[in-house]
């Protein structure tokens, strides 16, 4: 309810104030906002008279062939150039995080295991990282019936057997438990307003099977706490924004033997582009 949901933003508000960050942020229209809370009432949320309509515009947006054509370029939003840096960097973390993980690499090698790529719009990380991978059986989650349709073309014939393709947004993607080793989620938890992103984090924690991995890799943004797209229904949150409602979810940062926590950055996009981490997530 509202008055719930009003208490979580207080907390990732509170949390944010604790580590020296801010809360405020702007949207693409240029208005500023003083706080998380002001933004989601401002979409219409907490206001029994107004009707929320943050999901139909991404849907709409997405859906649009105009706007997001079927291709690499589409889905990188013309930036189909930094797909194989993208690609590469992904494949060196993964590497690095099944090492620290030897059961779920052996469930991989043994039987292909399973994994599912949300957000996946024609299935780019399904055919350049998770089939590669090993991965036998993958779930293709995509909200955009007009993309995942165009996805089985784009994996091959082959390898799409190996795929189921579920069409559903996020906020409703509510896998079995013990389901999955891995999980890619990228570029798509901006879509999601926050509540509804803590509660997809913990639904998929309590999707993975022991020793099991969400990997997050999305944009995020500096100075301030979110900067909000107001066309297609989108916010980048600052780094310390989004860890703070993966906190809220149950879920945390993989931890290696050396202590150090699974996150790292992609190096070598454009200096224009924004600040992409790499979060590993667990949920035992």
């Amino acid at each position: 309810d509202d008055e719930s949901r009003l208490n979580f933003i207080q907390r990732i508000e509170n949390s944010l104030t604790k580590k020296f960050q801010v809360s405020c942020g702007t949207d693409s229209a240029g208005r500023e906002y003083d706080s998380i809370t002001e933004l989601w009432r401002n979409e219409g949320y907490f206001d029994k008279n107004k009707v929320p309509n943050w999901y139909k515009k991404s849907h709409d947006y997405w859906n649009n062939e105009k706007n997001v054509p079927s291709t690499i370029d589409g889905m990188l939003g013309g930036f189909s150039v930094l797909t194989e840096r993208d690609l590469d960097a992904s494949r060196k973390f993964v590497d690095d995080l099944l090492a620290s993980r030897p059961d779920v690499k052996e469930r991989i090698c043994s039987n292909g295991g399973r994994a599912s790529e949300c957000g996946a719009g024609i299935g780019r990380l399904t055919k350049g990282l998770l089939l590669p991978l090993g991965f036998k059986s993958i779930d293709v989650v995509e909200t955009s019936a007009r993309l995942l349709n165009s996805a089985p073309g784009y994996i091959g014939h082959d390898d799409a057997t190996k795929c189921n393709f579920i069409c559903k947004g996020l906020q409703d993607f509510d896998p079995d438990a013990d389901t999955y080793d891995l999980i890619w989620v990228q570029w798509v938890v901006g879509y999601l307003n926050d509540w509804d992103l803590c509660n997809f984090f913990n639904r998929l924690g309590k999707s993975l099977k022991k020793g099991g991995i969400v990997i997050v890799k999305d944009n995020t943004c500096n100075e301030k706490a979110y900067l909000a797209d107001r066309d297609d229904g989108d916010i980048t949150r600052s780094f310390q924004y989004l860890l703070a409602i993966i906190k809220e979810s149950g879920m945390r940062v993989v931890q290696l033997e050396s202590g150090d926590d699974m996150i790292r950055w992609q190096t070598d996009f454009p200096d224009d582009i924004w600040p992409v981490p790499m979060i590993a997530l667990c949920y035992d």
